[in-house]
């Protein structure tokens, strides 16, 4: 008898153990699916993906409710505010519904950066939505601040975080536009060239003299190496780019057909 109750004793305890895996499961199975859903998103976006407000449709009701939640869920909140960005760019690309999707942009990043506010992106992020919707201000410099503080080397942020710095290094303070001028040394100095030449030759072209002092401490073999590299795709840093060439060529092969129209009397005129 003491063994058969032993063996009815276990039995129920495994079938408890059973009942509660099942309720467990029930329970956190919609939360993983929503959130591999949601992650999924957000790794497309973040490898600049193009991603439409249709295919991101279904994912409104999950948008929704992370939103709604009180709780925090950092990877979930994340992932909802980098959609939430995407969805932000899609409305200022058309044009439609832009103060919406603003507003629910600000206050996904506001959510998630409350939960795990060591994030660097997301204040790059925040830095961004602040300017758009209210102009550069001063006020706003210090979200830039927590960006570069937080992540200072981490290379997906700061290619992008440099092509919006220096889009606006002019306006920065000092100490933010040495540390875009330092960012785009330590790109060098890292062998990220592909990166660093893709900053040079696009917002950093007009700012080119700056950023090339500022290698001054970066090995010559790596400043060596993005000089000729950008001379090969027709980049001279001392003179022109390839746009300014041809913008040149174009307008003296224009004034040479003008002087072939005119009348030898007008040509010769001083």
């Amino acid at each position: 008898m003491p063994g058969r109750a032993a063996i009815w004793l276990a039995r129920g305890f495994l079938a408890a153990v059973a009942c509660s895996s099942v309720a467990w499961g029930a329970t956190t199975l919609p939360a993983f699916v929503a959130q591999t859903r949601l992650d999924g998103a957000r790794d497309l976006i973040l490898r600049n993906v193009p991603v439409s407000d249709a295919e991101l449709d279904d994912l409104g009701p999950l948008l929704s409710r992370t939103a709604a939640r009180s709780d925090c869920m950092p990877a979930v909140d994340r992932s909802a505010a980098v959609i939430r960005l995407r969805l932000a760019e899609n409305a200022l690309a058309s044009g439609d519904r832009v103060d919406d999707r603003m507003g629910e942009l600000d206050a996904a990043v506001r959510k998630s950066l409350g939960c795990a506010p060591a994030d660097p992106y997301l204040w790059l992020v925040l830095f961004w939505l602040r300017n758009t919707r209210q102009g550069l201000s001063d006020a706003n410099f210090d979200l830039l601040r927590m960006s570069y503080r937080l992540g200072p080397n981490e290379g997906w942020i700061v290619v992008k975080r440099s092509a919006m710095a220096l889009a606006m290094l002019d306006a920065l303070p000092p100490d933010l536009s040495g540390a875009v001028v330092a960012e785009f040394a330590r790109l060098v100095k890292t062998e990220l060239y592909t990166e660093a030449i893709d900053l040079l030759k696009g917002p950093g072209w007009l700012h080119r003299d700056r950023l090339l002092a500022g290698l001054a401490a970066v090995p010559q073999r790596n400043v060596d190496i993005l000089t000729r590299t950008m001379a090969d795709i027709g980049y001279d840093l001392d003179h022109l780019s390839p746009a300014e060439r041809r913008d040149l060529e174009r307008k003296s092969n224009d004034r040479l057909d003008e002087l072939a129209r005119m009348p030898p009397a007008a040509m010769a005129r001083p």
